[in-house]
C-alpha cells in the first residue's frame, strides 16, 4: 500500500479566486433599469450595444440582466 505525502494541491491546478464584486455608476444603473423596464431579454446584438454605450463588459450586462430578472 503506497501513501502519498504532501499537500493536497501539489499536483491539481489551485483552487481559482473569486472576482470582486463590481460596482456600477448610478448612471450605468439608471440606464439599465429603464432598459430593463422596456425588454427584459437583449439580444447578443443589443447587449453588446448597450455595453458599449455604458462602457461595461458584454458579461457584466448579461450577468446585470440574469440577477435582474430574478428580482422581477
Amino acid at each position: 500500500m503506497t501513501r502519498r505525502i504532501g499537500h493536497p494541491y501539489q499536483n491539481r491546478t489551485p483552487p481559482k479566486r473569486k472576482k470582486p464584486r463590481t460596482s456600477f455608476t448610478r448612471l450605468q444603473i439608471a440606464e439599465l433599469e429603464k432598459r430593463f423596464h422596456k425588454q427584459k431579454y437583449l439580444a447578443s446584438a443589443e447587449r453588446a450595444a448597450l455595453a458599449k454605450t455604458l462602457k461595461m463588459t458584454d458579461a457584466q450586462v448579461k450577468t446585470w440582466f440574469q440577477n435582474r430578472r430574478t428580482k422581477w
